[in-house]
């Protein structure tokens, strides 16, 4: 467990999350289903609608991190006029979520593998940007959000779903006892592989407060921004307005 916290705080780090997403990249959807007991879908949806409330004309969305592409899915079930970018720079999640697209018939979105570090887009291009579960994961996470704000157009509406750090804290040392004990666990019998299931709690050491990632969300340029917690603080929804 040391070794694989020690690993993941090297200059090498971007790389070494991704290289873990590609390995569980086929039992992600499983995984994530297992570990919010199926709420995760109706979470997501939340943001969406959420953001969806403060954007004027959602004519074009960039979803980074996406995945196996929930938000971009979701986003375009509630707005299918919308022009949809979905990110990531894993392969294997883009795979799958170009599957899904087949599948089931989707319309307006476009699978691109983009850097989320380095968002190669001009400025003022989308109504709508939105990351879920990623931003956490990034090494030079103020330089995304930077770029983020570039690329929104005014009144742009930025939407962010990921973990948070619950408040009451009774219901605190429940959460922790949980995701620190089984959710390895369940990694290592669900996917076989332990060490990216004890990345992810770990990953919440370094990650910010509710309030701290509203107030750099504010001082980087957003003109409104606020946040909603789920299930005690759990998971937060961070929205943000250029």
């Amino acid at each position: 467990m040391q070794d694989t916290i020690q690993k993941s705080n090297t200059s090498g780090k971007s790389t070494y999350v991704n290289n873990l997403f590609s390995k569980i990249a086929k039992k992600y959807d499983l995984l994530n289903n297992l570990m919010t007991f199926g709420r995760h879908l109706k979470w997501k949806e939340d943001g969406i609608k959420l953001a969806l409330k403060e954007v004027k004309d959602c004519n074009k969305a960039l979803d980074l991190c996406t995945g196996t592409g929930d938000l971009s899915i979701i986003l375009n079930k509630l707005s299918p006029k919308t022009e949809i970018i979905a990110s990531d720079y894993c392969d294997e999640m883009l795979q799958i979520l170009e599957k899904k697209i087949i599948n089931h018939d989707l319309k307006n979105i476009n699978v691109k593998k983009i850097d989320s570090e380095s968002i190669d887009f001009p400025k003022s291009t989308f109504n709508l940007v939105t990351i879920g579960f990623g931003l956490r994961n990034l090494v030079n996470k103020e330089k995304c959000i930077e770029s983020i704000y570039s690329v929104l157009k005014k009144d742009g509406v930025f939407m962010c779903i990921d973990l948070g750090h619950p408040v009451n804290p009774i219901w605190r040392k429940i959460f922790f006892t949980y995701f620190y004990n089984l959710v390895p666990k369940m990694g290592e019998l669900f996917a076989r592989d332990k060490d990216a299931y004890t990345y992810l709690p770990e990953s919440l050491k370094t990650w910010y407060t509710q309030e701290e990632l509203k107030e750099i969300l504010l001082k980087k340029g957003f003109t409104k921004c606020f946040y909603k917690n789920i299930f005690g603080g759990v998971v937060a929804i961070h929205i943000a307005k250029k």
